[in-house]
């Protein structure tokens, strides 16, 4: 709505005074497949860009100067796209030190997830930086997290599931909503166990065992967040936090064995 003349009182009665004020960034249903075919056209040249090659030989001089080189071929061809195709393109992000973060949390990471919003996962999803990582290294692993998941119906969850299998990305349903939710009803229920243990004292502690013991116990509880007539459908399972963190463990590499003699034993 830049440029757009309104009037608002006390936050409420807004006007908009041209309502036909054409906006670019606001497409009509045709202008929006046309440019998604145009898109998809040229996808090869749409990437994210890419670190140079480097080594332990490599100074850091080298490194910077071909990181600054390979990073402005990459935006010069963004802007022929944009100039000489007219293709319509979101701002990006013309900061090479955000990307330099980007290529070394890759290096560094075994599993990278990206989380898109429910309402509409393939336009969040980068289907290049999957890619990218897997030439880093093959052994890398992605994960597309579709958060906002509470606000699907089972049956919309049950098609991109279908539509996640057919392209084979590997992809789990989450809410940070209720995660939080769940976070904050066992802290008030571990607050109240534990205050009524503590008015109790022993006679708890023989019930229930020690204090300690109930807490644990407590951090253990969950929300599972399944909805009536999904438990046989893993795929489409909104997954707990706890669930989430087995996830990222899982996906840790085997730890390396490293025998030097007796005084260094195996890890």
């Amino acid at each position: 709505m830049a440029d757009t003349d309104f009037t608002a009182e006390k936050m409420s009665n807004v006007q908009v005074v041209h309502k036909d004020q054409y906006n670019p960034y606001l497409l009509t249903p045709d202008q929006e497949r046309k440019t998604n075919r145009k898109h998809a056209k040229h996808s090869q040249q749409l990437t994210v860009p890419r670190r140079p090659k480097w080594s332990a030989q490599t100074t850091p001089q080298e490194l910077d100067q071909m990181e600054r080189e390979s990073f402005l071929s990459w935006r010069r061809g963004l802007a022929e796209l944009q100039e000489n195709l007219d293709m319509l393109m979101t701002p990006f992000e013309r900061n090479l030190e955000v990307w330099r973060q980007l290529w070394r949390v890759i290096e560094r990471s075994d599993l990278v997830v990206q989380i898109v919003d429910a309402r509409n996962p393939l336009l969040f999803r980068c289907v290049d930086l999957e890619k990218y990582v897997q030439e880093v290294d093959p052994k890398k692993r992605n994960l597309l997290l579709v958060n906002k998941a509470d606000m699907m119906a089972v049956e919309q969850r049950k098609a991109w599931a279908d539509c996640f299998e057919r392209e084979g990305v590997s992809y789990r349903f989450f809410s940070a909503v209720l995660a939080r939710e769940s976070l904050e009803a066992q802290e008030e229920e571990y607050e109240s166990d534990f205050e009524v243990a503590a008015e109790e004292g022993e006679e708890t502690a023989e019930k229930g065992g020690s204090l300690e013991e109930e807490a644990a116990k407590l951090k253990l509880r969950e929300d599972g967040s399944v909805q009536e007539g999904e438990e046989e459908d893993s795929r489409i399972r909104i997954i707990t936090l706890n669930e989430l963190e087995a996830i990222f463990l899982d996906n840790l590499p085997e730890p390396e064995q490293h025998c030097t003699g007796p005084w260094f034993p195996c890890s």
